[in-house]
């Protein structure tokens, strides 16, 4: 929503929060009207059905609905941290001649840039590489400053470079990938000049920079294609569009299930659906491509089968008990068999005092 009409529904908003009392059963009043009103659940069966989504769409909207706000919150919960530190430092005794220095740092995935520290973006007709400034992106891994600085390498606390002829060297370890990988808004994919991207083994999400006037979506033109992505923005001062992204990308996506939005003053966040599951070695066919031995290729666990899914459960449950000293329900059953045939004629056992201890089930849990 465009910064000048927040607002304009707290009057309704706050009439069912009051009522409902709790953030969990507004919420659901909110979805439950979603489902009965309009088509929002909607599966569209056929490619001309006009009403709905295709599968996934409504979901994804949500989920970029939410990271909207949830990083408003957490850019505002940063800056009240760093106004904090500003007074805890000027209560300190300062010695003559010192100079102190605050640093503010802002969010990854930062939302709203109406702060002094915002650059608009320049009135050009076209923005290229070298003459746009520098997005949060760029300024925080772009590959050819990873080794600017060592204040810049300490922002990896969580991986290290391999010492030559150590036993536990890490060949895919590469400091340009570790930089990306130390921020979510380039996981598993890079930041660029004007633009960043993530992915999953599904889909990518790329977010552009956009100067702080721009709040509307009029003032955004994105054009997906099935194997390109344009992105131009409208400069109210020339009313001029810059291009921004203008490339093929560097595999085919499901054009129906790609969306947009702008989150106004900071980035248009853009989510393509791979058409296939594989790892992308760059968004764009005319980028530097990113080393894909040192990405992260873990899936996550809500993208399993069911299978799958409660296999590792079990597995999780079965070592929780065991690290509390209880039996697993495998050993339980195969304990409760031992039993029932442990005094039982033909069995060497017979007469003995029941002891599942004497018998051999390390491999009861094998099969879990």
């Amino acid at each position: 929503m465009d910064a000048s009409r927040r607002g304009i529904y707290d009057a309704a908003l706050m009439g069912i929060l009051s009522n409902e009392g709790q953030i969990y059963p507004f919420l659901d009043a909110i979805f439950d009207f979603l489902y009965r009103r309009t088509d929002f659940y909607h599966i569209k069966s056929s490619p001309s059905d006009k009403l709905g989504f295709n599968p996934g769409v409504a979901r994804r909207i949500v989920r970029a609905a939410f990271e909207s706000y949830h990083k408003l919150a957490d850019e505002a919960q940063k800056k009240k941290d760093a106004a904090a530190r500003v007074v805890t430092q000027t209560e300190e005794p300062v010695p003559i001649a010192a100079e102190v220095e605050v640093e503010t740092t802002t969010s990854d995935d930062t939302i709203e840039s109406t702060t002094s520290e915002s650059v608009a973006a320049e009135p050009v007709e076209t923005v290229p590489a070298a003459a746009k400034s520098k997005s949060q992106c760029s300024q925080k891994g772009d590959a050819d400053n990873v080794e600017a600085t060592k204040d810049d390498k300490a922002d990896v606390p969580t991986v290290s470079a391999p010492k030559a002829g150590d036993e536990n060297d890490d060949r895919d370890y590469d400091p340009v990938q570790a930089k990306f990988q130390s921020h979510p808004e380039s996981y598993n994919g890079a930041m660029r000049d004007n633009y960043c991207w993530s992915q999953s083994i599904h889909d990518i999400d790329v977010r552009v920079k956009v100067a702080p006037d721009v709040t509307s979506r009029n003032q955004v033109r994105v054009t997906i294609g099935t194997n390109h992505l344009k992105v131009e923005l409208l400069d109210l001062t020339t009313k001029t569009w810059s291009v921004h992204v203008d490339d093929d990308l560097h595999s085919r996506i499901k054009l129906d299930e790609s969306i947009w939005t702008l989150v106004p003053g900071d980035h248009v966040l853009i989510n393509l659906e791979k058409a296939t599951e594989l790892w992308w070695e760059r968004l764009l066919v005319n980028e530097p491509k990113i080393n894909i031995r040192a990405i992260d290729p873990t899936k996550p666990f809500e993208d399993l089968d069911p299978e799958s899914q409660a296999k590792i459960q079990e597995i999780t449950y079965n070592n929780l008990l065991k690290q509390a000293g209880r039996k697993t329900p495998q050993e339980e059953k195969v304990e409760n068999l031992l039993r029932e045939a442990w005094d039982k004629d033909g069995s060497p056992f017979k007469g003995q005092p029941f002891d599942p201890s004497i018998i051999n089930m390390s491999g009861v849990n094998s099969d879990v």
